[in-house]
């Protein structure tokens, strides 16, 4: 018989040490103490003395928490070492499908735990349900490429719900398994697949984490984002002990330009993260962008200090990587008013991913052409180049992003060239072939890949573009490219001040 298990606002007592991740972190840290996390409902045939364990995984799992849930996953398994669905939700732990990283090795061996073949595994299931949990499983870790190895998870996920349409976990999870189908390349159509069955999972449990997690990013585009905006206003109070769940609803609130709120949501999220001793610095850089967005510079600056002194201790590419890209949003943000400090090259020793690397390289040479340094600036221009050249000899590492190269950011990282290229042409007075260039790198930063946050590319190239209108004194050219970078960012502090130069009288 199943054990119905109904968590409200799950808690721990405090002598109960858990591990947890940042988001995008491979360093993981301490926490105890009461958390709240949500509330589902998972019914199941393992023991009752190892379902809260489980049940906190599972909640984690659908808030990215990912080597939380896989503690509380292994003490599970640890209860009740036959316990079929703890060492499937252990092994859930290593697919991050909206993130660039995917452990096969890592996963497979959890389900080794549970028996050598899928057979065996599935022997162990006591249920019909849950034969179909691990069935799912072993089609997300199956042999093949990675775009029909999610393709054939998606398929098994639908079939579970459709065997057990009352599951609103495998709901849940098929929800997530359609934003997967692409990993990182949005697909409009897929994620509006995707929030159909999250919908219908919030109208019967609007506190569960999933549903309004996968929401969230269902809606995270230009065109749905107003639709995410109740999800947002939940999630980060239903599930306010997980830092992700805080962080997540500024994804809408950058959309809407709502800064307000992304510096509410961010400075929870920071807290949460650094409380639990880790760096929280993806929800740091949020914030800065935030504050420098509504001109508060000084709480800018004490964040990037935060980072600053972290690195004199912490030298993972996970704080360098950030540390990068702080200074250069600094940079971009406060120009005249940015201390000439930001312009130190960050240490890039063992890092393969390069898209801060090359946004910094973006700020300062932007920064050394706006002080009229040329040479400078082309100088940083062939730094941009070479490093954009070497990523051609990186092998791939699916389990960390910061060991490999997406090619999202070689082709981010082309923008950038285009970018900086055509200021440095603008500002020696081949003005009219710039602006042509810069144009050209707007239209081709509109086909990147997008999602709402700081800007991928740390200058927007149409707001660039606007600003050498206007130096040129071709004001409606300006205009127009001042509102086609607040179409993409909404409410962006300096594509608006531009767009209001551009249409003064």
């Amino acid at each position: 018989m199943y054990r119905v298990v109904l968590v409200f606002l799950l808690l721990f007592v405090a002598s109960l040490n858990v591990v947890r991740a940042q988001h995008h972190d491979a360093t993981a840290s301490l926490s105890n103490g009461a958390v709240d996390l949500g509330k589902i409902e998972f019914p199941n045939s393992g023991p009752a003395d190892a379902q809260k364990s489980f049940i906190e995984g599972v909640l984690l799992l659908h808030s990215f928490e990912y080597a939380r849930s896989r503690k509380a996953f292994q003490e599970a398994s640890r209860i009740a070492p036959d316990f079929a669905l703890a060492y499937w939700g252990e092994a859930m732990t290593y697919d991050h499908p909206i993130w660039p990283e995917y452990d096969r090795p890592g996963a497979s061996a959890v389900l080794a735990k549970l028996g050598p073949t899928p057979e065996a595994r599935r022997a162990k299931a006591p249920t019909e349900r849950e034969k179909m949990y691990l069935d799912a499983i072993e089609k997300l870790y199956g042999d093949g490429d990675q775009k029909q190895v999610a393709a054939d998870y998606s398929a098994a996920m639908e079939r579970l719900t459709k065997r057990f349409p009352e599951d609103l976990e495998a709901q849940a999870f098929y929800s997530l398994s359609i934003l997967g189908l692409t990993r990182t390349t949005r697909n409009t159509e897929n994620y509006m697949r995707a929030a159909a069955v999250a919908e219908a999972v919030y109208k019967k449990n609007p506190l569960h984490p999933g549903a309004l997690h996968y929401l969230i990013h269902s809606y995270d585009d230009p065109e749905h984002a107003s639709l995410g905006l109740r999800a947002a206003r939940a999630y980060g109070t239903v599930a306010r002990s997980a830092s992700h769940a805080q962080h997540m609803p500024s994804h809408i609130f950058f959309a809407l330009g709502l800064w307000d709120d992304s510096i509410a949501a961010n400075t929870a999220s920071m807290k949460t993260a650094r409380d639990e001793g880790g760096g929280g610095y993806h929800p740091l850089h949020w914030l800065m962008y935030s504050y420098l967005q509504v001109g508060r510079f000084d709480e800018a600056a004490k964040l990037l200090g935060v980072i600053e002194e972290d690195s004199k201790t912490i030298t993972s590419a996970y704080n360098r990587n950030h540390l990068a890209m702080c200074q250069a949003t600094m940079l971009v943000e406060m120009r005249e008013k940015a201390p000439s400090s930001l312009l130190t090259v960050v240490d890039t020793s063992g890092m393969a991913s390069f898209s801060a690397l090359s946004n910094h390289d973006l700020a300062i040479g932007l920064e050394h052409v706006r002080r009229n340094e040329l040479v400078e600036a082309r100088r940083v221009l062939e730094n941009l180049r070479t490093r954009n050249a070497s990523t051609k000899s990186v092998k791939p590492d699916a389990t960390n992003r910061y060991k490999t190269v997406l090619q999202s950011d070689i082709d981010q990282a082309a923008v950038m060239d285009q970018i900086l290229a055509s200021a440095i042409q603008f500002a020696d007075g081949e003005r009219d072939d710039a602006l042509r260039k810069i144009v050209s790198a707007a239209e081709a930063e509109d086909r990147l890949i997008f999602e709402y946050g700081p800007p991928a590319i740390v200058k927007p190239a149409w707001e660039a573009a606007g600003e050498m209108f206007l130096a040129a004194r071709r004001k409606a050219e300006a205009a127009d490219a001042f509102r086609k970078a607040l179409k993409r960012y909404p409410n962006r502090r300096l594509s608006n001040e531009g767009l209001k130069m551009a249409t003064a009288k």
